[in-house]
């Protein structure tokens, strides 16, 4: 039996299927992959971390004001 890598569900359908193999989807987590773990064992259900990762765009305000007030001194500048 085909299971989720991600929730461990076995609720999983085939989207793309053929000579080059299979990519399924998740109906519970919306896993979409070619990877699944084929077990007739029941799985333990993964460890779900809340800690979303640091983006790249979370700039401080205060930087963003600088940067903000840094280009309009060089636009006015290079206006004179």
């Amino acid at each position: 039996m085909l299971r989720c890598p991600s929730c461990g569900s076995r609720d999983l359908f085939r989207t793309i299927g053929g000579y080059a193999g299979s990519e399924y989807r998740c109906k519970k987590c919306g896993y979409q992959g070619t990877f699944v773990v084929e077990s007739d064992e029941d799985m333990p259900v993964p460890e779900r971390r809340d800690e979303q990762p640091a983006s790249r765009l979370d700039i401080p305000l205060w930087i963003r004001i600088l940067a903000v007030i840094f280009l309009l001194v060089i636009i006015a500048l290079y206006l004179l």
